[in-house]
């Protein structure tokens, strides 16, 4: 499924990394859940892809989410399959994808101007039960990557916590069982990474080492563990929790880990 996606981009000599994940988040106060590839972070914006389209869809049958139900979820991706070869002939990059409140929309940059229109009419003309829309816009800084699909801060960090918990599952670890589990943050002094000891204390962490290290501003490290599940929601409580103490100290978080249970 959404094979086009995450297939490498068409301009080979772009060089583009395919790094996808998805997050979920609300849009207009609506629930939504956003795919993109991080991997243009590091090479956006692309020079003369200056050129947003936007191709979106009704759903038949929304959830009560808003999101795509597991029947009518084949054929959503049929329609993003379509759409994005024909998109990707002419040369575009695919960056992301949205769905919310009955729809499901997909982005792409591409550089030069193209009639989306057309292009999406003899694509639907294959799906005539859906309705749809499209538009272009010249968005040269990518701000509906950045600004709109790309996660924030929290959300980033959730996707990292999931791609954790994935390697732990592979492994066949039961997340129930509680382990110690090690944190990494880096602070600006060792006065305020002192100030965060003593706070994460309170709340059952220990501390494993601290470190001084080059690391731009960012030269106290420091390593914490607690013993804790790796449940879905305990793990990004915990790890939520400590990027807030860490801003309160100018600190970072920097990622955890912990053994495999069995």
């Amino acid at each position: 499924m959404f094979n086009k996606f995450f297939k490498k981009s068409s301009e080979k000599s772009l060089e583009i990394k395919q790094d996808w994940a998805s997050y979920f988040t609300r849009v207009d106060d609506k629930p939504a859940s956003i795919r993109l590839n991080l991997g243009l972070n590091s090479v956006a914006p692309i020079e003369k892809y200056e050129h947003r389209v936007w191709f979106s869809i009704q759903l038949l049958n929304a959830d009560r989410n808003g999101f795509t139900t597991r029947e009518e979820f084949p054929k959503i991706c049929q329609i993003e399959d379509d759409i994005s070869e024909a998109l990707e002939k002419k040369g575009a990059i695919a960056a992301g994808a949205l769905k919310t409140n009955g729809t499901f929309d997909v982005y792409f940059y591409i550089s030069e101007t193209i009639d989306i229109a057309n292009l999406a009419a003899a694509v639907m003309q294959n799906h005539p039960d859906y309705r749809y829309a499209t538009d272009t816009k010249i968005d040269t800084n990518w701000s509906d990557y950045f600004d709109f699909l790309y996660p924030a801060e929290f959300e980033y960090q959730t996707i990292l916590n999931q791609r954790v918990l994935t390697n732990l599952d592979k492994e066949g670890d039961n997340p129930a069982i509680e382990r110690a589990v090690d944190h990494w943050l880096y602070f600006q002094t060792a006065t305020d990474r002192a100030t965060f000891i003593t706070a994460i204390e309170n709340i059952g962490y220990k501390t494993l080492s601290q470190e001084k290290v080059t690391k731009d501003n960012y030269i106290f490290q420091l390593n914490i563990s607690k013993v804790s599940n790796v449940n879905w929601n305990t793990i990004n409580d915990n790890v939520w929790e400590l990027i807030t103490l860490a801003k309160e100290n100018n600190g970072v978080y920097d990622g955890w880990g912990c053994p495999i249970a069995k």
